[in-house]
């Protein structure tokens, strides 16, 4: 017959306190890295659609360079909360308007640039790509809009 050692029942919740330290020190931030990661992927693909859904071309009338440069950023900021839920939160400081063309027959041509930071909560603590940012750009072509400024960069 065998003797039993008296140390045996200790060493048996060993390996599940090891297993559990494993699991919560390198598994679990792992697989919150891969949800982040996972989740800033899809949103930075989904602003790629927004684009062609914001209408813009709704702003008509007579302003000034910087006064149509904030109506766009506006437009911009109400219409892209509409289209996706996921970016309600820009503000008007995260959408940069530019004006390329001004044909004073056929309207006002502008680049719009939208930059949103992703860094809050957890993704604040993982190195994304571009520092967390989202980022998209398009143009559109305004009609029935005049500046009245004579230059307007």
């Amino acid at each position: 017959m065998r003797a039993r050692t008296p140390s045996l029942p200790r060493e048996r919740g060993a390996a599940a306190v090891e297993a559990a330290l494993v699991v919560s020190v390198l598994l679990v931030p792992l697989f919150l890295g891969i949800i982040t990661y996972g989740d800033y992927f899809f949103r930075a693909q989904r602003v790629d659609t927004l684009a062609p859904g914001v209408p813009v071309g709704g702003v008509a009338g007579e302003f000034t360079c910087q006064g149509l440069k904030d109506t766009v950023a506006a437009t911009v900021v109400d219409v892209v909360a509409d289209l996706d839920a996921s970016l309600a939160g820009i503000d008007v400081s995260d959408v940069t308007v530019t004006v390329v063309e001004v044909l004073p027959d056929v309207g006002v041509t502008v680049d719009i640039h939208i930059e949103t930071s992703l860094t809050s909560g957890l993704a604040s603590l993982i190195p994304l790509p571009g520092g967390g940012a989202i980022v998209t750009d398009f143009s559109q072509r305004l009609q029935d809009v005049t500046i009245t400024d004579v230059m307007c960069a």
